[in-house]
């Protein structure tokens, strides 16, 4: 039995959704403190929809290889922050390490097949969960 492709939907802070789209962002890194979604829910071959904080779903991307991280402590991110800072693009945020310094569970996800919307769409998102595992997939094209 062929496995269902999930979809998700991704709230990105600028400038990350245009790195990805422009190629230069190869991995979104997902960390938090407790145990949440993309953690555990996300696998390889998934489709992540990617909608700018307040504002349209933008694009989307393919998850080609994806890591999953727990227990977390200051040596093992330091591990991941030389590793995949570049990857990450932590340039753009001159405080993104520091902001993840408490977290103890991390996903990174590689992208693959990033696509900008020619028509970008609203998506009706009233919490505020920086990730969401869609129910029904959306039927949304480049």
């Amino acid at each position: 039995m062929e496995k269902r492709q999930k979809q998700h939907l991704a709230i990105f802070n600028s400038p990350f959704l245009d790195l990805i789209l422009e190629g230069r962002k190869t991995i979104e890194g997902r960390f938090s403190k407790v145990r949440c979604a993309p953690f555990g829910v996300i696998e390889e071959g998934d489709m992540v929809l990617m909608k700018e904080s307040g504002g349209l779903v933008r694009g989307s991307f393919v998850v080609a290889k994806m890591e999953s991280f727990e227990n977390l402590t200051e040596e093992k991110l330091k591990e991941l922050e030389a590793r995949y800072s570049e990857s990450l693009c932590v340039d753009a945020d001159p405080q993104y390490w520091q902001r993840r310094r408490a977290s103890k569970y991390a996903t990174l996800m590689h992208v693959a097949q990033p696509t900008r919307f020619k028509q970008p769409f609203p998506f009706p998102k009233k919490d505020r969960r920086g990730w969401v595992v869609l129910d029904k997939p959306i039927n949304a094209t480049a």
